[in-house]
């Protein structure tokens, strides 16, 4: 008879199988594995979406899935095929609801909330100057969710080039 510790009995499990491991767990196990480092469940790399116009072009890369809690990363170029006044990148007010925007580098020199975006002035740009924009932020636990809408390029008011987004928030 074999001797168990203290607490430990023999219908606890024998030599000849465990009643807690089977092919089916195992199986459960790889596909939670699979779709996680497919990024099915956010954390995969961010895509970026381009746009073109006779003013301008803009790039913008940000995640399109998001787990809630975290951090992100958006990156936005525009170059201007026209003298530009007043670069302005405007963010639909959606796209950041229930988020924590902790820094946007360069500072816009100005920053408004007009018609449900969130407008940020930067200044004039020459034909083939590059604006460089990079947001770091972070998804707040209450976001849950799609929301989609166009992040613009806008000289002052008028409307140069704008890309669509859509991101998706899942728990």
């Amino acid at each position: 008879m074999a001797t168990y510790p203290q607490g430990i009995e023999e219908r606890h499990g024998t030599a000849q199988g465990n009643r807690y491991a089977s092919w089916w767990r195992l199986g459960l196990l790889t596909l939670v594995l699979v779709v996680a480092l497919l990024g099915f469940l956010g954390g995969a790399p961010a895509p970026t979406v381009r746009a073109t116009s006779d003013g301008a072009s803009l790039a913008v890369t940000t995640p399109d899935r998001l787990r809630n809690g975290m951090f992100f990363e958006t990156r936005m170029s525009a170059v201007a095929k026209r003298p530009i006044e007043d670069a302005v990148i405007a963010v639909p007010a959606a796209m950041w609801r229930d988020a924590t925007v902790n820094t946007i580098i360069p500072a816009a020199a100005e920053e408004e909330f007009v018609d449900g975006e969130f407008r940020f002035h930067f200044g004039p740009l020459g034909v083939g100057e590059r604006l460089g924009v990079k947001i770091d932020g972070q998804m707040n636990p209450p976001r849950f969710g799609s929301s989609s809408g166009r992040i613009r390029l806008l000289d002052g008011e008028a409307e140069v080039v704008a890309v669509p987004v859509t991101l998706k928030v899942i728990p």
